[in-house]
């Protein structure tokens, strides 16, 4: 099998651009005789994995199954050299803004949801990841905690085999999730952590900016305490406006250093503005209409493509409901920073947790959405 025919391979860790030249190739029948396999002219001039050619070792003969990143030193699963088109998005937003939860229904529904798609974990440590948060969330019925802060997560590596077409070669889509910690992203400065969080922010293709509606004081106001204990993650005592605002133009900064890009210009990079929780906005004075957009039945899956006038009617919707709370200035943020921009209103769960913060079933409401507008941005679904 033929590797690196796609310009874009990058190590899901430290997402920097590799050629064959950038990755060690290694045999591993057991942890004691793990040994180096050097490719060999042919292998390099038909770009093919190697094979062990190590005398007397049990897998003489065989394709090398771990590759490694000479920059990051990482393990890279084979399966991320052989794709059609890399995807990769990083989610960033304040502390309890939903980011763990949102992530989880939006892979169990990407599953579950009829797709013609089948989703399947890279490595050990995603699968691990998956079936924990899944199980506390779809069978224990338990809020996830929150990711904790100061600590390097691993990114999530997925594989999307595309069965839309009948081929002989299934079309295969390499996805990489990175969720950090909201108390890490708040406030990004240049320690080794701060560094690694950059590279993730400049090397996204998108970015899920997770904006938590309960940290207003407009909607404070309007819902009762139960609620509002019952669905917040963390205690916050700092306002919204200004973490929000502060967060947004310290990570569009950081990008601009990262990728060197003047200040003051746009930054061409898709971004999705995900308002979390909007379960518990329908029981505002000030909240959506049952008849909004917004509220009803995501149509992209049925459609089995990304339709664009629903997207700008939930866009508006939202942009409206923001400005009438009082948030202009962390619209005026994200629209001055970033050149490509979509707001996406989701609930992980479909309902507020009770008073011990427990779930009633799952019914995740439009979490597919942002990535229905990734993936139609790269060719993979039609835009309708």
């Amino acid at each position: 099998m033929s590797i690196f025919s796609n310009p874009e391979i990058m190590c899901p860790h430290c997402l920097r651009k590799l050629k064959l030249s950038d990755l060690r190739f290694f045999c591993v029948p057991d942890e004691d005789t793990r040994h180096e396999v050097h490719p060999s002219l042919m292998e390099k001039f038909s770009r093919r994995l190697p094979v062990c050619k190590k005398r007397y070792c049990p897998n003489t003969g065989e394709t090398v199954r771990e590759a490694v990143c000479k920059y990051c030193n990482e393990i890279l699963p084979p399966q991320i050299l052989f794709y059609d088109k890399y995807l990769s998005m990083c989610a960033i937003g304040v502390a309890g803004a939903g980011k763990s939860s949102y992530l989880t229904t939006l892979l169990h529904e990407l599953k579950y949801s009829g797709l013609p798609w089948v989703l399947q974990p890279m490595d050990v440590e995603t699968t691990k990841l998956a079936q924990v948060n899944e199980q506390n969330v779809y069978e224990a019925r338990q809020c996830l905690k929150g990711t904790k802060s100061g600590l390097m997560p691993r990114p999530q590596m997925w594989t999307i085999m595309d069965n839309t077409k009948a081929k002989e070669q299934v079309p295969t889509y390499a996805l990489t999730i990175y969720d950090g910690a909201g108390e890490d992203c708040e406030h990004i400065d240049y320690t080794p952590l701060d560094a690694k969080i950059s590279r993730h922010l400049a090397g996204a293709k998108m970015l899920l900016i997770m904006f938590d509606p309960l940290l207003l004081g407009s909607v404070r106001g309007e819902i009762s305490h139960e609620v509002l204990n019952a669905s917040m993650a963390t205690e916050r005592q700092t306002s919204a406006p200004a973490n929000m605002v502060d967060m947004v133009n310290s990570l569009a900064n950081y990008i601009r250093r990262a990728c060197n890009i003047a200040p003051g210009k746009r930054i061409d990079k898709q971004v999705a503005v995900v308002l979390t929780k909007i379960d518990v906005l329908t029981e505002m004075l000030n909240g959506f209409a049952s008849g909004s957009n917004l509220l009803r039945q995501s149509p992209h899956i049925k459609s089995r493509g990304f339709v664009q006038s629903d997207s700008e009617m939930v866009d508006l919707e939202i942009r409206d409901w923001l400005t009438r709370q009082g948030e202009t200035a962390f619209l005026g943020a994200i629209d001055a920073n970033f050149k490509e921009v979509k707001v996406f209103g989701v609930s992980s769960f479909g309902r507020p947790p009770d008073n011990d913060k427990r779930l009633a079933k799952i019914r995740p409401h439009r979490v597919i959405d942002p990535l229905m507008w990734m993936l139609a941005s790269e060719g993979i679904i039609p835009t309708l």
